[in-house]
């Protein structure tokens, strides 16, 4: 597995002198639905879909109920999910109140699973096409350089090779 990055010109609003400055970021490949998700883990698992349906829900259900109570809550190796709140800061204790608070947010910090997945993976440059090919000349390949390793839903292609197959179906 490789995370794809491309080169993007940038402004930066903060420089005075709006120098043109590249930067590397990240390109998300895809994204997997849900339900091709639930499929993914119930072949995985040997478990069927409808099950691992409820146990994801139930999670879901029981996360929520924990972070209304400000627990954070911790998935074994996925990672810790925590309430946390964003205040605009007062001059006063008193003027410090519930007033201030303008976001409120779940922050999420990956545990060793996914911490030793981003150490291993390796990173993979795309160029983006300088050409537009809205006026039909050409293809527009999404700045994969052909490479297309979104063929399978937008999972990468690490679905078993043939697609997803519903056990429920």
């Amino acid at each position: 597995m490789s995370l794809k990055t491309v080169v993007t010109k940038r402004v930066f609003g903060f420089d005075p002198t709006k120098a043109e400055k590249y930067v590397v970021r990240s390109v998300v490949s895809g994204k997997i639905s849900n339900k091709k998700l639930l499929v993914l883990v119930s072949q995985i698992c040997g478990a069927h879909r409808g099950i691992v349906q409820q146990v994801v829900a139930g999670v879901i259900d029981a996360m929520v109920n924990m972070l209304e109570e400000g627990m954070s809550v911790e998935l074994g190796d996925f990672g810790t999910f925590r309430p946390a709140i964003r205040a605009k800061a007062a001059d006063t204790r008193a003027d410090a109140t519930a007033n201030t608070i303008y976001r409120r947010r779940i922050v999420f910090t990956p545990g060793e699973a996914l911490r030793d997945m981003l150490e291993k993976t390796s990173i993979q440059s795309y160029s983006i096409p300088d050409t537009d090919y809205t006026d039909g000349t050409g293809s527009d390949n999404g700045g994969h350089n052909g490479d297309d390793d979104d063929q399978n839903g937008g999972n990468g292609g690490n679905d078993g090779g043939g697609g997803f197959i519903d056990p429920a179906a």
